[in-house]
């Protein structure tokens, strides 16, 4: 994955690294936007996925940095399963103007930072979607024009029927640690006369859509059917593993050791995590996103982070904070620095009031992150996964989602 840029709250352009979430082409929020949400209307815990000509809709919200209310331009780019852009005309996917308008938003009524939140839902009456696929939603600056931030979402047909498990395997993974496999089996729907060549399967794990796998082992023994799935070598960590943050009060107790409400912003220290011992045994894990508290009375702080890795790292290896909070973007800005005094790594994250999770990652490679280096665990965690498959439409030359399946490793 290429390196991507984004601007701190200065202004200025640094280097940011990559993120398993970041899905190619898409662009991480600057630092003055926060608490970035894109889920299905009436479940903020639901994946970005809506069916082709329901009611369904999608939420996306955001809160800016400013003391002065913004305003927004929202477009639609439709892809295919790799990211490509499918360079379609906009009156084939878009029923509308490609346009969305966002502004006013709601100030803050409590203590510093300032920001305005906003929300939007679509699609709505001014724009709606005509074909299935992959679709980035495109964040600019009214004014001057520039792009801030783009999310991935799907657009599903729900064409056949399609059932999904996973098998985890022990001992299969690096140092003894399980593996889960998942499986699908597609009914195929009346249009698919070549499963074999007219479809592509995906699985990804965790809602971390940049590391979605193509199957590379499907089965069309089976008449009408198409059963499909990972091979062992590209299956998935079955100990991938959350750290739980509970922020829901930004009052001294539980996790936060100290408050100091008299600072701008307040700062809230966090009791320390210690490696192997501080994952959630049964995480809330739901949403790569978190849940930010959406009232004008939340308020944001700058929450400090120690984690005691045993003496396992030095300070020429990079060690990074990653969240909901961050698009679990590694980057320097959330790089761990020791502290000899206290004797752990620490940073500091603005974070606004509410749930989240989080995790400690290293960089593997030039480019690559390593979050299960610094897991807790090698025994088996619940996971989710989303079953993606796609169609070739002969007709038109682009790849047609035609489902989407979610389901968890205890679904058995």
């Amino acid at each position: 994955m290429d390196f991507s840029q984004s601007s701190d709250t200065n202004g200025r352009v640094g280097i940011s690294y990559p993120s398993n979430y970041l899905v190619p082409g898409q662009l991480p929020a600057p630092q003055s936007v926060k608490s970035i949400m894109l889920h299905r209307k009436g479940s903020s815990n639901a994946p970005p996925i809506i069916k082709l000509g329901s009611n369904q809709q999608l939420v996306l919200s955001f809160d800016e940095l400013a003391n002065l209310s913004g305003q927004f331009r929202i477009t639609f780019t439709h892809h295919n399963q790799y990211w490509e852009n499918s360079n379609l005309p906009d009156d084939w996917f878009i029923d509308g103007i490609n346009e969305l308008i966002i502004g006013g938003g709601e100030k803050n009524a409590l203590h510093e930072p300032d920001y305005f939140h906003y929300d939007i839902e679509f699609p709505n009456n001014q724009i709606n979607f005509k074909i299935s696929g992959n679709y980035m939603l495109h964040v600019s600056d009214f004014s001057s024009g520039t792009e801030l931030f783009s999310l991935p979402f799907f657009v599903t047909e729900e064409a056949g029927t399609m059932t999904s498990r996973v098998e985890t395997i022990y001992n299969a993974g690096p140092g003894g640690a399980p593996i889960d496999q998942p499986f699908s089996v597609l009914t195929n729907p009346d249009f698919v006369e070549f499963p074999q060549f007219d479809l592509t399967f995906f699985f990804v794990q965790n809602r971390f859509w940049g590391q979605t796998r193509e199957t590379d082992i499907f089965d069309i023994s089976r008449k009408g059917e198409t059963g499909f799935h990972l091979s062992r070598h590209r299956s998935y960590a079955a100990n991938f593993d959350f750290n739980g943050l509970r922020l829901n009060n930004f009052t001294q107790g539980g996790q936060i050791i100290e408050w100091l409400p008299g600072l701008t912003p307040p700062k809230a220290v966090l009791r320390e995590d210690i490696l192997n011992f501080s994952s959630d045994p049964v995480p809330s894990w739901n949403s790569t996103f978190g849940l930010p508290e959406s009232d004008r009375n939340s308020r944001y702080a700058n929450v400090r982070f120690r984690f005691a890795d045993g003496g396992q790292f030095n300070t020429s290896q990079g060690v990074y904070l990653v969240g909901d909070f961050n698009q679990w973007l590694l980057s320097d800005k959330h790089k761990l620095e020791y502290n000899p005094n206290s004797g752990y790594w620490e940073t500091t994250a603005l974070i606004k009031e509410g749930s989240y999770t989080y995790k400690y990652a290293i960089k593997s490679g030039r480019d690559g992150v390593d979050d299960l280096t610094l897991s807790d665990s090698i025994t088996r965690r619940t996971q989710e996964y989303v079953s993606l498959v796609y169609f070739h439409d002969p007709a038109y030359r682009y790849y047609r989602l035609i489902q989407a399946d979610v389901f968890y490793s205890t679904d058995q």
